[in-house]
């Protein structure tokens, strides 16, 4: 029976994603997408946290190489989707092996303080380099992402929710895949016992940065996306507190999950979307008041929750 909702559970979840233009407005359809990139970048967040046991306070640093990659690319070469996306995960994979190079090489505090050094860097040099990346003001006046031309015939919320469920979909599946594959069995290994690993004939460092490099490529597809829906990215998106509502989505939906963080990820945005335009900035207090009910009631996340109702009888 697991094993049938395996596959059943994802594709009746991708279908009904895919009919929600047909029931939801304008304005809830885009909270949904940018809820969905943002849980494509948890989804990373929780494989490097989680998988591979190396915890980031620097993940948004990704966000960003994606969102200014795409941003750039839109400027100076190209408006269309696909080479926006290719281009920024590219950029998220050169910048994840400069990082991660030396990243790996530290351990547990270590390597979340250096995460965190990572993060304010890109933030300072995202801030410093005006002419490219307009400094404090952003990356403004960014041509419209097409779309292969389908937004020509339909609503473009529309077509760019469905662009963006592809790719959120193919980032997920992608992650999938390799945990459960050789490399992200030698991940695990290397999480778990570092010297067995090594006495088995496996680079630690080179594993350890394989994990990096994957959750870096697929959070710089998520703020590729990000940047396509807004036509906007400035440095705030590279902020350490952008990190931190990462690592909470991971928290919320499941530290060992890759699906939870994803539902954790979108019904934030959600919340975000709700209290905000009431409360303003307070929404933090209740983000935060969320968090702690849920590390209260729910220890294991939303994943928990789930394992819960799926464990026989």
């Amino acid at each position: 029976m697991n094993a049938r909702l395996r596959v059943v559970v994802p594709v009746v979840v991708l279908v009904a994603l895919a009919a929600m233009p047909f029931t939801l407005g304008a304005y809830p359809l885009g909270v949904l997408t940018t809820g969905l990139a943002y849980g494509l970048m948890a989804a990373s967040l929780a494989f490097l946290t989680g998988h591979a046991g190396l915890p980031s306070l620097g993940h948004a640093a990704f966000l960003g190489a994606g969102a200014y990659t795409a941003g750039l690319t839109a400027k100076h070469l190209s408006a269309n989707a696909g080479v926006q996306l290719v281009l920024a995960v590219l950029a998220g994979v050169l910048f994840a092996l400069v990082t991660g190079w030396f990243a790996v090489r530290t351990r547990g505090f270590f390597f979340l303080m250096f995460t965190l050094a990572i993060g304010e860097i890109a933030v300072q040099a995202a801030t410093r380099s005006s002419r490219v990346t307009g400094g404090d003001n952003g990356l403004a006046d960014i041509p419209a992402t097409t779309l292969f031309g389908l937004e020509d015939a339909m609503p473009y919320v529309v077509v760019f929710h469905w662009w963006a469920l592809l790719v959120v979909a193919a980032g997920f599946g992608v992650l999938v895949a390799l945990r459960r594959g050789p490399l992200g069995a030698a991940i695990a290994g290397a999480r778990e016992n570092e010297a067995r690993m090594a006495a088995l004939g496996y680079s630690v460092h080179r594993v350890r940065l394989a994990a990096v490099v994957i959750a870096g490529a697929v959070c710089a597809a998520g703020g590729a996306l990000i940047e396509q829906k807004d036509a906007f990215v400035a440095p705030t998106h590279l902020d350490v507190g952008v990190s931190v509502l990462l690592l909470v989505m991971v928290l919320l939906g499941g530290r060992g999950s890759l699906a939870g963080p994803v539902l954790a990820a979108v019904a934030l945005i959600f919340v975000r979307e709700l209290t905000s335009s009431a409360l303003g900035e307070s929404w933090l207090l209740v983000e935060g008041g969320l968090f702690v009910l849920c590390v209260y009631l729910l220890p294991q996340g939303l994943a928990g929750l789930w394992r819960k109702r799926a464990r026989p009888a």
